[in-house]
């Protein structure tokens, strides 16, 4: 579980907020607040680079080839012998997007929230391996280089993210308080 600190401004402002709703309405509040959340880390996934805009490391040539079966046939597909243009393809600057063999990562995330708390989590894993924490941290043993998706670094919120959330709970307490 990674946890975010030093959100001061945003506790506060959510609290000013909460007193001013009843827990039926801070859960729709929460609950949006976690779809911009999920909104960052989907984005991640599809320009390929950390919410703090750091690219990430191209797949590389074994994972490009095992998505044809695996090493040993690494350069046929149908039979066919690939052209040289098989690893551009699916390697560095590739067609292939990163993190993306079965989608499960970068779609599967999922908003719960109630009235005091908001959480947003990806359960996807590989015959028991929660292939998530991986990629997000890298992994020295599997020799997977960290690709971070999470909207947070050193237990920081991305702060355009956190200003995005900051801007959203100034607007519905203005709604509130008129």
């Amino acid at each position: 579980m990674v946890e975010v600190k030093n959100l001061g401004v945003v506790i506060a402002k959510l609290e000013r907020l909460q007193k001013q709703l009843s827990p039926a309405q801070m859960k729709v509040k929460l609950n949006t607040i976690g779809s911009i959340m999920a909104n960052s880390i989907q984005q991640s996934f599809n320009d390929e680079k950390s919410p703090f805009g750091e690219r990430w490391k191209p797949i590389s040539a074994n994972t490009a080839f095992s998505y044809f079966g695996g090493r040993k046939n690494a350069y046929t597909k149908n039979r066919k012998r690939q052209r040289s243009g098989f690893l551009n393809a699916y390697g560095a600057g590739g067609s292939k997007k990163i993190l993306w063999q079965s989608g499960n990562l970068a779609r599967r995330w999922v908003v719960r929230a109630t009235s005091t708390s908001v959480t947003i989590s990806n359960n996807s894993s590989n015959r028991g391996f929660a292939y998530g924490l991986a990629h997000q941290f890298g992994s020295a043993k599997k020799n997977i280089p960290a690709r971070p998706f999470l909207p947070i670094k050193n237990g920081n919120l991305e702060p355009r993210l956190a200003k995005n959330i900051i801007d959203y709970i100034e607007d519905e307490l203005i709604k509130v308080l008129k």
